[in-house]
């Protein structure tokens, strides 16, 4: 399966050594048990933290770095993606809706207008625990007011990038284009890189 890791570049130095092993060994050992088994993951790791500065600086391991940096892949946070914004609400609308047995509301003008002028410092997550609370709180269409934009106090454009920018499924897609690119488009290669089948790389490739 595959195991995500958020803000990998915070882990203590004690855990980045547990971390090398496993990744070096494929092995784990449960809390309390004397035995170790075998583990079969696809690693996904994330960091706001600059990893090459870290490992100059010595707060981050040289050898996990290298370990972990197979396909790196940027993702530019959400507001340099201002086409993504609508596209990634109106998902997690309609997410939101299904999850909690509720009709889909309408995503009217003003609210989008709102959507897309706003920085969005939080990244996808910000947009979508806003969209979560406008369709909680609304009732068949969005209010403007109930996105509570800048509920931390944090005007937009005026604060960095919070932890993570993206879901899971948009890394998978950007590491199977960048597994792709790596081996000129050769779609067994790229499957083989990243430990998945063609199927897979197939379904991820036609969702982006």
């Amino acid at each position: 399966g595959t195991l995500f890791l958020d803000e990998v570049g915070d882990l203590a130095p004690d855990l980045q050594v547990k971390l090398l092993k496993v990744l070096e060994d494929r092995r784990i050992r449960r809390l309390g048990s004397v035995r170790s088994r075998d583990v079969d993951i696809r690693l996904v790791a994330a960091t706001h933290v600059d990893l090459v500065a870290a490992v100059r600086d010595g707060s981050f391991r040289e050898d996990l770095y290298y370990r972990l940096n197979v396909i790196p892949v940027h993702l530019p946070p959400l507001r340099e993606r201002a086409g993504d914004v609508l596209l990634l609400a109106r998902h997690f609308v309609r997410a939101t809706a299904e999850r909690y047995g509720l009709d889909e509301p309408e995503l009217p003008p003003a609210v989008a207008s709102r959507l897309r002028a706003y920085d969005w410092p939080g990244n996808v997550r910000e947009l979508r625990n806003a969209v979560e609370r406008a369709v909680l709180l609304g009732d068949r269409r969005l209010r403007a007011d109930d996105l509570a934009l800048g509920g931390l106090g944090i005007p937009g454009g005026q604060a960095g990038p919070l932890p993570f920018p993206a879901t899971l499924e948009e890394i998978e897609r950007a590491a199977a284009h960048a597994a792709l690119e790596r081996e000129s488009g050769n779609k067994s290669a790229a499957a083989q890189l990243l430990g998945i089948s063609r199927t897979r790389l197939y379904r991820l490739l036609d969702d982006a």
